[in-house]
């Protein structure tokens, strides 16, 4: 099984951040990380619930490598 980041051959931060952290899901992970930095920076009416709620999804999707055989 082959995820969409292993044949990124850019040199840029992200793609190699993404091989190096080895990510089951590094799409999803990068999708969290960016909603966690835009609803930082938007208004809510209940301050820091979401935030707290999206960077523990975060970082769960950090933890959750891909099982090895």
């Amino acid at each position: 099984m082959t995820d969409g980041w292993a044949g990124v051959s850019g040199g840029g931060i992200l793609p190699r951040l993404l091989r190096r952290l080895n990510l089951r899901f590094p799409t999803l992970f990068t999708l969290f990380a960016l909603l966690t930095l835009l609803d930082l920076v938007l208004p809510d009416p209940l301050p820091l619930v979401d935030e707290i709620g999206l960077a523990l999804l975060t970082l769960l999707l950090a933890l959750w490598r891909e099982r090895r055989h």
